[in-house]
């Protein structure tokens, strides 16, 4: 009794047993009202979607994000030498001398000539003679021409367009002309051209016949290869 009459004086409030208590507590101590729920379909709206660039095959990159980079090749080195191009059947021979010329192969029964700056003008097949001689390998010049001539030794045989640089082994002449004519008939034709069916001189056919003896005046040096 005495500590209820101090408590009165205090002006505490006094609770029975049974009776409840009102008093709130704290502030501080009140929790937080629990979050709504969320559910798969309202995690994120597609506003908000940042989904990163995917890698590997069929990658797909944001325009926004991709950073487009220009492939680069590194240098170049040529480790061994390229093989040497293979020479063909109208290659000029290396030993063809140099400026304005006619070069003759015998092997390849072809003519090149060449103009004061040492270029090609021309080139044709021609039939002359396979053997070392008729005429030698060597350097000639342009010492004679004829428009028309026949054969030394048989007069049915004739041609046009004679451009002498050498003489033969028993005493012929020897030039480029056009392909002979015997009885009024050639005595090869344009197809056998790169055949050696001459006896010394260097058949052409009759277009690159008036070609050199336009081009090929007295004094136009000549060089034979092998």
């Amino acid at each position: 009794m005495i500590v209820i009459a101090v408590l009165l004086a205090l002006g505490a409030p006094v609770l029975a047993d049974d009776a409840t208590s009102t008093i709130a507590p704290p502030a501080s101590t009140v929790a937080p009202a629990p979050a709504a729920p969320v559910t798969d379909e309202s995690a994120t709206t597609p506003a908000a979607i940042t989904s990163p660039a995917l890698e590997g095959d069929g990658a797909v990159n944001s325009p926004a994000t991709h950073t487009a980079q220009r492939a680069t090749r590194g240098a170049q080195v040529q480790i061994t030498p390229p093989p040497p191009r293979p020479v063909g059947p109208f290659d000029p021979p290396a030993d063809g001398g140099f400026g304005r010329r006619i070069v003759y192969s015998k092997s390849k029964q072809t003519v090149w000539v060449y103009d004061e700056t040492n270029t090609i003008i021309k080139m044709h097949r021609v039939s002359g003679r396979q053997t070392p001689l008729d005429p030698s390998p060597g350097t000639y010049q342009v010492w004679s021409r004829s428009l028309t001539t026949q054969a030394i030794h048989n007069p049915t045989i004739t041609w046009g367009y004679m451009v002498r640089f050498a003489k033969g082994g028993r005493g012929g002449n020897i030039g480029f002309h056009e392909i002979p004519y015997q009885y009024g008939r050639p005595v090869q034709s344009i197809d056998q051209l790169g055949e050696a069916l001459s006896g010394g001189c260097v058949r052409q056919a009759t277009p690159d016949a008036i070609w050199m003896w336009n081009w090929a005046q007295i004094g136009t040096v000549v060089i034979v290869t092998p």
